[in-house]
């Protein structure tokens, strides 16, 4: 069994600030015509915490980091625990890939497992969007989809954003930080 160590412990509660602190301080909210939504690079640092800690505390920090930011934020507090799970996958996805994967290319092997961790927040969070729009406002297939579409739109862009940081900042974070 993996013991958790203090320095496991610290590494974790410091990605779930800075996963806060990057989506809550560092964003452009942006108005659309289904409503409001943002661009931040908090993305990043859920993506970083998976490729860091590794899948389990990586997809922890990144879904309580981003979980906290939907409390504190009026707009977003009743979605908290559906973030909590989309962004938790994020991170373990890119933690899963980053640490399974057999490449000796690392910037390379963080790149990919920051893409197919951002792809799996999209798909997630887009299917969330859809199922909510669906249920809870009861919108038409064609409304919905407005909806569905733009946020891919900005989603995406953040996706493509976030991936380059997380592939940057991995390589400086990879060499100073050991886990084990």
């Amino acid at each position: 069994m993996n013991k958790l160590s203090t320095k496991k412990l610290t590494y974790t509660g410091l990605f779930i600030a800075l996963v806060f602190i990057f989506s809550a301080f560092f964003q452009i909210p942006l108005k659309t015509p289904m409503g409001d939504t943002r661009f931040h690079l908090g993305n990043a640092f859920c993506l970083l915490g998976g490729i860091i800690l590794g899948p389990g505390l990586g997809g922890l920090a990144a879904g309580v980091g981003s979980a906290i930011f939907d409390l504190t934020n009026p707009l977003y507090f009743a979605s908290a625990p559906f973030t909590f799970i989309n962004k938790f996958m994020m991170g373990f996805v890119a933690g899963l890939i980053f640490h399974k994967t057999k490449m000796k290319n690392e910037k390379a092997k963080a790149a990919l497992a920051g893409f197919f961790g951002q792809i799996t927040y999209i798909i997630l969070y887009l299917l969330y969007t859809f199922i909510k729009n669906k249920v809870a406002m009861g919108l038409s297939f064609e409304a919905n989809m407005v909806e569905v579409v733009q946020k891919l739109g900005v989603s995406s862009i953040n996706g493509v954003i976030s991936v380059i940081i997380t592939a940057i900042f991995a390589m400086a974070l990879l060499k100073r930080v050991k886990m084990d």
